[in-house]
């Protein structure tokens, strides 16, 4: 299977010396499911900054969907979508108006981007709030809308951080749906990060574990719990909690 997001020896160090990631190595196969997972801190953050172009490496290689963002930057931008808990919501428009004027953004025609627009509306189940202004919206309703936003031009490679945050059960229970749905249907390859580990096991196949700035485990979920406890049919939250705690002099 061809690969999606290929990382070498990956560095990044901040203006005040902090050394955030220290050669990272990690590849994420096209059409996979992936989760990357590591304590507050550890460099989750600016490693998702860095695959979706919002921060620039030290040092290091870094393949986007074939393509390097240092020499083809509205390839990969075209190729990503990203729902990130840093993206603000204009509070005086509403969901539709939102949607509409990312596909805008993205070179849909006016039709085209009403047209997706009331795709994803009725996707993510947003359809009794899409005339809503989204300062109005709940905590789940808003992460949803940043989901469908960041799939308005159709991406290759979904990057979803913390992305059930303020969503109630029912509501998260949807939200997978769809996601699973156009991972295994329409071949979208999906890269998240949460702290809600039993989701990352339920639905998720392949994981990296960051702690310090550097991966620690790169494989399958079920390596790693096999790894952590061969003996016993752990959940990934107890393997993950069992192997962090052997590393509690780093963390």
């Amino acid at each position: 299977m061809s690969t999606a997001i290929n990382i070498e020896s990956l560095f990044k160090t901040y203006p005040d010396g902090t050394q955030a990631l220290k050669g990272v190595n990690l590849s994420v196969e096209k059409g996979g499911f992936f989760a990357l997972l590591g304590p507050n801190g550890a460099g989750k953050s600016t490693l998702i900054k860095l695959v979706t172009t919002l921060y620039k490496k030290d040092e290091g290689h870094l393949m986007i969907d074939g393509s390097d963002p240092d020499i083809d930057f509205k390839r990969v931008q075209r190729a990503i979508g990203v729902a990130s808990q840093d993206n603000e919501l204009d509070p005086g428009e509403t969901v539709m108006a939102l949607l509409r004027f990312q596909g805008r953004l993205f070179g849909l025609s006016k039709t085209e981007a009403n047209k997706r627009a009331e795709e994803l509306i009725d996707l993510f189940d947003l359809q009794p709030v899409s005339d809503k202004r989204t300062a109005d919206l709940s905590g789940g309703n808003k992460r949803r809308l940043h989901c469908a936003l960041a799939l308005v031009h159709k991406p290759s490679i979904l990057f979803l951080d913390e992305p059930t945050v303020g969503m109630d059960p029912l509501a998260r229970s949807l939200f997978w749906e769809v996601i699973t749905r156009l991972n295994r249907e329409e071949g979208v390859t999906v890269f998240l990060t949460t702290q809600y580990l039993e989701e990352a096991d339920k639905h998720a196949s392949d994981m990296a574990l960051i702690v310090d700035g550097s991966i620690h485990f790169a494989g399958t979920i079920t390596g790693f719990k096999q790894l952590v406890h061969p003996q016993d049919a752990s959940s990934l939250e107890e393997s993950y909690l069992t192997y962090i705690k052997t590393l509690s002099p780093v963390c």
